[in-house]
């Protein structure tokens, strides 16, 4: 079929390599090791031989590879170890900092919009009884939300005619199995209960009989304490409420006040609504692959202890979903985008599905077989987050789907009720539902085969919406222009969100009137300043300050050197693996790569070394494996500058396999950068900005800060103060098995822009559920590393404070994840030496919430440098503010929320604000500030690529039997045997403060 075969390859197969110097010694054979459970460095003769599997199957083991930095003899007692004037009882406290009852002053007092409406009344008395409902059938089996939320309807709807007396609005559900009621008990239920009988609708659209048991739980809770609010956040009162009673009244008014929305939602997760739209409305967008992204709200309440006691804060939010339809125009959406049907269909891009003729032929064994595999494979991967309904049985299938049979006509089976007797699918439905199926009269239409071993024909299937995890890089990026919106049409969704009835309908909610809550309909306006940008300086010349018309946090260094410019070094390869460049395309690209370079003061000689792989013909192996015979004949070469292919898939594997054998101990240890080629072309700004990562990935500095008074200290030369950044990635969801990655990277220079680093992988079994995924099980560890690295590059000066950024950790996990680490850093310090006492600053960088600002008058976002620290948003209880410290061209600002959770160095708030702030300005990877400071975003990026190092979303090899893998590790295992913790060992071969990972 000629429709349905693929492009041939271009035939540019050779290699090229322009020697313009003369031939070197052969490069050392690229290997790996690993060791086994210990933390200490282990010998030659425990390492063991790996026979490894797939693309780093021609990696051997060696020797295996010591911990960093621990073989050091070091005299703990030397007075350089006596940082600070802590005592021992100080520096082991685990004691929050109280939150500063003086606020920042400096800065441009502001006003801002904030997302959050304020709930103008609430209930100051009155009791709120407590039920556990359970719904459950004959056969036990779980019932889904929805399906539950009719159930309750239904015994309420009994139970109400039973007993006319009680106020049904007073009564609402939280749609898993609590029942609340306000200032009445439910009658004759107490806590033995009461077990009824109720007609329902099952997940087969039939009638079934549930029982339905109720009792009585828990104590009532008294909602008079909350008269006396204002005392729970003095730390000096007296009384009996505390906060978990606190959050225990929140959580029971906010079932209160979203009882309507959560009964007419879809879909409900993480306080955020959707309901189903049409795909004619506002709020959704087809993304192709059967997918759509729907536009819903967030909605929670927040107890504060300003000017308001209690706010809604509510947010737009979307989510990703499976569309609606049939199977068959399943199949056809996502088909158009196969192997083949990219090829058939690649003169027409406007076809929104493919034509069902054109799949019958993908599909067909005769006309297509050398791609009917590759097709089926793409299918499938794109049904595993499916869920159908059967159209005769109108009733959701639960059974996953495992591949194609034969067509409807010739595929067979036993049917039991016919004592096992061999009948079609065909006759079957012809039989047993009187069903004719049309689409007989294709002979290749295959039908479905479910995992339970049945057959279903694809025209008797419909596609179930339900939230999707998984998408593409194209489907990402569509989603993050779909869901971007101005600041003013931000402002107006949410508006529209509040006020629209269909969605929560306050002003006329039965439930909100009776339980006593009305909700201000206009946004809470509160205070903010615009705190100052530090300076820019670029050489002893150039002092770069934000001009006139320019947002505060973007600045141009054209024609301006880096503070220190570095030089190509003399022996450099391009690399083009591009399927649109040639060489004479590269060479162009160079010229005027070199001529931006000259500007920044950058030394770029042209490359000694050309090769050109055509990856239509070679395999990722097959390269590997040529780039390690290139480094045998140029050992002396330091630099690959790789142009990337076109192909996503192959662009994705390319990039990490030469990242991983680039990077990792036993690797080739040189710097990569990897350039993306697009359909755009690389203007200036491209080429300045590859510059800005090439001068930092090869030693140079591009920048440094004049930062304000308030914060000189903090980057004087000699200060021995160390960032650090610490981060966790953890994969695609669904496909890293419980595997993590760990980064943590810490300042080597007073500026800072060169970091150590230390890269781990963690592995959480299937049984430890309840263990946080956030812990980092080898801090300890890796802090030890961190310290000696830095104590070695400062002639055996030791950080006198450390001052941690860390990410991810969410507010439930305050009190477990910040106390284990912050006790393995305290570890890590005396094992250096017992009088060694840093001062530590520990700050939690969250991103993932709901709040927004707004301007007061204009439409536009809200200033780099704003700061919010008013009692009126921030966590009554915490240290806390929020920074947006970043201008945004497009889309609306998130503000960072910043947690101080532990501080030696008792940072005042106009210090921790301008410091975090001035560290925004410190990435090296653009001429702009940043959202996070520089440390952390490191160690998000560092997290990344460890993703690559270990092939996080790929399964673990479960055939090899010592678990073996293909990069270089150390092992550990935490203290309770759970989390299985192993050290990525990166090459020693790299400096270890090159921040090569940008």
């Amino acid at each position: 079929m000629a429709s349905a075969h693929q492009p041939k390859g271009r035939g540019r197969s050779r290699q090229q390599t322009n020697a313009l110097e003369s031939t070197v010694p052969t490069a050392t054979e690229v290997n790996v090791a690993t060791t086994s459970d210990s933390v200490e460095p282990l010998t030659t003769s425990q390492t063991t031989t790996m026979s490894g599997r797939g693309r780093g199957k021609n990696l051997k083991r060696k020797p295996v590879v010591p911990e960093p930095h621990m073989t050091i003899d070091i005299d703990s007692s030397n007075s350089s170890w006596k940082v600070s004037d802590l005592n021992n009882h100080q520096f082991w406290s685990n004691d929050r900092p109280l939150k500063p009852v003086e606020l920042g002053t400096l800065g441009q007092q502001i006003k801002v919009l904030v997302n959050y409406f304020p709930v103008l009344q609430f209930p100051h008395k009155g009791l709120v009884y407590q039920y556990h409902f359970l719904a459950e059938n004959k056969r036990k089996t779980s019932i889904p939300r929805i399906q539950r939320r009719a159930l309750y309807n239904s015994w309420l709807h009994s139970f109400y005619e039973k007993h006319p007396q009680i106020n049904p609005c007073k009564i609402v559900f939280d749609n898993q199995k609590i029942i609340l009621t306000y200032e009445e008990s439910l009658p004759n239920i107490d806590e033995f209960g009461i077990t009824e009988p109720i007609m329902g609708i099952n997940r087969a659209n039939r009638s079934e009989e549930y029982n339905i048991s109720v009792k009585r739980v828990g104590n009532a809770i008294d909602l008079a304490s909350l008269a006396s609010f204002k005392e729970i956040y003095e730390p000096n009162t007296e009384n009996n409420l505390n906060i978990d009673d606190l959050q225990n009244i929140r959580q029971v008014l906010s079932i209160a006040l979203h009882e309507h929305c959560s009964s007419t939602a879809d879909y409900i997760y993480n306080r955020t609504f959707f309901r189903n739209p049409s795909p004619k409305t506002y709020g959704y967008w087809d993304l192709g692959l059967g997918k759509a992204t729907w536009r819903g709200f967030y909605s929670c309440l927040l107890f504060t202890n300003g000017s308001q006691r209690l706010f809604m804060n509510l947010d737009v939010s979307h989510g990703i979903f499976q569309k609606k339809q049939s199977f068959l125009d399943f199949l056809r959406d996502v088909m158009l985008h196969s192997p083949c049907g990219k090829y058939h269909y690649r003169h027409n891009r406007n076809i929104k599905k493919a034509y069902i003729n054109d799949v019958l032929e993908f599909f067909d064994r005769n006309m297509n077989n050398a791609y009917y595999a590759g097709e089926l494979e793409f299918l499938l991967k794109n049904c595993k987050d499916l869920s159908v309904r059967s159209n005769v049985s109108d009733r959701v299938i639960g059974y996953k789907i495992s591949g194609l049979g034969e067509s409807a006509s010739t595929q067979t089976f036993k049917w039991n009720e016919r004592d096992k007797s061999v009948i079609t699918v065909e006759n079957f439905y012809i039989e047993k539902y009187g069903i004719e199926l049309e689409l007989v009269k294709y002979p290749s239409l295959p039908v479905v085969t479910m995992r339970n071993g049945s057959f279903l024909p694809m025209e008797l299937l419909g596609v179930e919406p339900v939230r999707v995890k998984r998408i593409t890089d194209e489907q990402r990026a569509m989603v993050c222009d779909n869901s971007s919106l101005k600041p003013s049409d931000y402002y107006r969704s949410i508006i529209s969100v509040r006020n629209n009835t269909e969605e929560q309908n306050f002003e006329n909610d039965p439930f909100i009137a009776a339980w006593n809550l009305q909700i201000d309909p206009k946004m809470h306006i509160t205070s903010a300043r615009i705190i100052p940008p530090p300076k820019i300086i670029y050489n002893s010349r150039y002092q770069i300050s934000p001009q006139n018309g320019s947002p505060p946090s973007v600045w141009q260094s054209t024609n301006i050197k880096f503070y220190h410019p570095t030089s190509f070094p003399s022996v450099w390869a391009m690399i083009n693996l591009s399927s649109t460049m040639d060489k004479k395309s590269c060479i162009e690209f160079y010229n005027k790569l070199r001529d931006v370079a000259n500007e920044r003061g950058i030394n770029c000689p042209a490359p000694v070394i050309y090769e050109e792989y055509d990856l239509q013909q070679y395999s990722t192996d097959q390269l590997i494996t040529a780039l390690q015979d290139l480094m045998k004949k140029n050992n002396d070469c330091k630099f690959f500058l790789v142009a990337l292919p076109e192909n996503t898939d192959a662009k994705d594997r390319t990039y990490g396999e030469i990242k991983k054998l680039c990077e990792l101990e036993y690797g080739l240890g040189i710097v990569t950068q990897m350039i993306k080629v697009g359909k755009k072309p690389w203007n200036y700004s491209k080429r300045n900005n590859l510059l800005l990562k090439i001068n930092t990935k090869l030693n140079g500095i591009n920048s440094i800060l004049d930062v304000p008074e308030v914060i000189k200290s903090f980057f004087e030369r000699g200060h021995h103060i160390m960032y650090v950044g610490i981060d966790l990635s953890h994969g695609a969801p669904g496909l890293s098995r419980g595997r993590s990655t760990v980064a943590v990277v810490a300042s080597a220079d007073d500026v800072p822009s060169r970091y150590f680093k230390e890269v781990y992988l963690q592995e959480r079994p299937a049984d430890t559920r309840r263990e946080s995924w956030e812990y980092v099980v080898d801090m300890k560890q890796i802090m030890k590393s961190l310290i000696m690295q830095y104590y070695e590059k400062h002639q055996n000066h030791p950080p006198k404070a450390i001052i941690i950024y860390r990410d991810g950790i969410s507010t439930s996990e305050f009190d477990t994840v910040f106390e284990k680490e912050l006790t393995a850093i305290r570890e890590a310090c005396v094992e250096l030496s017992s009088v060694y006492r840093p001062k530590l600053t520990y700050i939690v960088v969250n991103k993932r919430h709901h709040t927004r600002f707004f301007p007061e008058k204009d439409g536009d976002n809200v200033t780099a440098g704003t700061v919010v620290d008013s009692d009126d948003v921030t966590n009554p209880t915490t240290y806390s503010f929020f920074l947006n410290s970043h201008h945004s061209d497009k889309g609306t600002s998130r503000p960072t929320y910043y947690h101080v959770l532990y501080d030696d160095n008792k940072l005042k708030p106009d210090e921790v604000q301008m410091l975090t702030n001035a560290l925004c300005y410190t990435s090296a990877r653009c001429t702009r500030s940043i959202s996070i400071p520089a440390p952390v975003k490191y160690a998000d990026l560092l997290a990344f690529r460890a993703n690559y190092y270990v092939n996080i979303n790929e399964p673990p090899n479960t055939e090899s039997t010592d678990q073996e893998t293909n990069i270089p590790i150390n092992q550990s295992v935490d203290v309770n045997n759970t989390i299985k913790s192993q050290r990525i060992v990166l090459s020693s071969k790299l400096e270890n403060d090159c921040s090569y990972f940008l």
